[in-house]
């Protein structure tokens, strides 16, 4: 039910829909610095550093694209 909900919500919400893509990214560089750690066998401590490392680095990428690449000024 709750998923009926979620999904109805993103197709209603066009601003939702177009980062949708940018949230699975995201969670895909997460799980797979997750998955690479783990193999790695790093101590718990580690795994949380590198994840919060990638996730801060992705963020903080995306705030910098957005300012530097902008649709042009309509005139």
């Amino acid at each position: 039910m709750g998923l009926l909900i979620v999904v109805g919500w993103i197709s209603d919400n066009e601003a939702v829909r177009g980062n949708l893509l940018l949230w699975i990214l995201l969670a895909a560089a997460v799980g797979l610095t997750f998955w690479e750690c783990r193999e790695r066998g790093y101590r718990p401590r580690a795994v949380v550093w590198w994840l919060t490392f990638v996730a801060i680095t992705h963020v903080v990428g995306y705030i910098v694209l957005r300012f530097f690449v902008r649709p042009p000024a309509k005139s």
